[in-house]
């Protein structure tokens, strides 16, 4: 099969720190290549060389047999190669047609021709199978439609190579299967699709051919069909990885500590469940059952409107995290970069920001009594850094996931929610943040799971909440906790 995009011998260094080392990389047109490793393993760096957001040390790149300098990444844009990051990209407060057309507007007698960029944008869109309104403004849209025109923004030039970054991680199963039609689609016009994502199943599922790397080497090419997702993972991490279904909630179930009756609001229904002292539970469902919300309601980050809360058998009202924080709990939300991080800042300033809330007294500490705090932390969550003054932009996700928990943990609560624990996380550190969470609950603490992914709750929840449209729909556990049970009840169709 003739090559549309060739990258020979890449190499890149950071500071003097080799991130990619000869790295050989092709793909065909028409073609689904995967991109795997774990976090820090060079997949992003060489796809922001390819994409012109770096420079290159070493290697060469052709797109159709010719040979690319070093560009600007417009000028990649216009040859043909688009990159859709994890972070969309989109001006929120313009519309669907003028982020498609950002910079390269249609105009008339020096102006710009919104009839015609409209009126391309609905034609692209419908190309794509989207019935989006080119004028609606961008903040109004849900984020499976703001990746949409994100993929519409990218193929409004002639593309040739487009590149996504965890396009399913805020997806929905029924959305997901929008996308890889929409991938079908884009393969059979001969463009090639860079696939990046943990999710090994859709290796399987979507792609031709899977690359991976590990520590920014090249460590194999396969073709999907002669390799399964467990020799994947293995070739990611270098060793075997588990996926083995948690066992059954050992403690004593009756040892109640949080308990939530009848919570309502516009889109909650009668939401009531418990959770024991030691106890791992996690909620299930698809994007828009309330999970998330419920959980915001327990930790005083939204109004509790009906129901009650009880902590340990006696009822609690809490109205602010703050609150929260005093009376035990802990949140780590979904977005760990928005709502979990401050990325500009140090690993200490955000490890221990938790801490100093809870502890007023702790805010005249000197630094090096707050930095041998956060070590202490950061050592038991082994996260891999320079120091605790290294900002927190600068990790891998997976390392930036320890110091979101490091931030909880180091006010020691006991009931920690975890909202999405391991998005975007590669399979190593996701079974090293599995682990955690599991030696948490062994040592008393309860933990709440919210995820999107049923092998994650499958492989660590004693029990798992199935929520459909703000209702529960079902509790699993035991035998009964299989993907085939949690689909069903999250769709709810049984």
């Amino acid at each position: 099969m003739e090559k549309l995009l060739v990258m020979k011998g890449m190499s890149k260094s950071f500071y003097g720190v080799g991130v990619l080392h000869k790295v050989d990389f092709d793909i065909a047109a028409g073609e689904v290549v995967a991109l795997c490793g774990e976090n820090g393993a060079g997949k992003s760096t060489l796809m922001k060389i390819l994409s012109a957001v770096y420079k290159r040390d070493a290697g060469k790149i052709s797109l159709q047999g010719q040979y690319i300098p070093e560009v600007s990444p417009r000028e990649m844009h216009r040859r043909g190669v688009s990159m859709i990051h994890q972070e969309l990209n989109l001006l929120n407060d313009m519309t669907v047609a003028q982020n498609i057309y950002l910079m390269k507007e249609p105009m008339k007698f020096g102006f710009i021709d919104y009839a015609k960029m409209n009126k391309d944008a609905k034609e692209i869109l419908t190309r794509l199978g989207q019935d989006i309104d080119p004028n609606a403004k961008i903040n109004t849209l849900k984020i499976a439609q703001k990746q949409m025109v994100e993929i519409a923004k990218a193929i409004s030039l002639d593309i040739k190579v487009i590149i996504m970054d965890e396009p399913t991680a805020v997806l929905t199963n029924i959305e997901t299967e929008i996308l890889f039609d929409l991938i079908k689609k884009l393969t059979s016009q001969g463009i090639g699709v860079i696939y990046i994502t943990h999710r090994l199943n859709e290796v399987k599922q979507i792609a031709n051919r899977v690359t991976i790397l590990r520590d920014g080497f090249l460590v194999a090419t396969k073709d999907v069909a002669d390799v399964t997702e467990k020799e994947i993972a293995s070739l990611m991490v270098g060793r075997d990885v588990d996926d083995s279904i948690a066992e059954d909630f050992k403690g004593n179930s009756s040892d109640i500590v949080l308990e939530a009756k009848n919570i309502s609001d516009d889109l909650l229904k009668n939401v009531s469940f418990s959770v024991a002292k030691g106890e791992i539970i996690g909620f299930s469902g698809l994007i828009g059952a309330g999970r998330t919300e419920l959980m915001e309601i327990i930790f005083g980050l939204r109004k509790l409107r009906r129901g009650s809360l009880l902590l340990y058998g006696k009822p609690i009202t809490i109205k602010k995290a703050k609150s929260a924080i005093n009376k035990g709990l802990g949140f780590a939300t979904e977005d760990r970069k928005a709502t979990g991080l401050v990325v500009d800042r140090s690993i200490a300033e955000n490890a221990d920001y938790v801490y100093r809330i809870k502890n007023k007294d702790s805010w005249i500490l000197f630094p090096r009594v707050i930095n041998a705090r956060v070590k202490k932390m950061t050592d038991r969550l082994r996260v891999v850094m320079r120091g605790s003054d290294q900002l927190v932009r600068s990790l891998s996700g997976g390392n930036q996931q320890k110091v979101v928990l490091s931030k909880w943990l180091s006010a020691d609560p006991d009931i920690f929610i975890i909202d999405e624990p391991t998005r975007g996380i590669d399979v190593g550190a996701r079974a090293e943040i599995y682990t955690i969470i599991k030696d948490l609950a062994k040592e008393g603490k309860t933990i709440i799971i919210v995820s999107s992914d049923m092998v994650e709750v499958l492989s660590i929840c004693h029990r798992i909440i199935v929520m459909h449209e703000g209702k529960v729909t079902r509790e699993l556990s035991g035998d009964e906790r299989t993907e085939n049970n949690i689909m069903h009840h999250a769709i709810n169709v049984v």
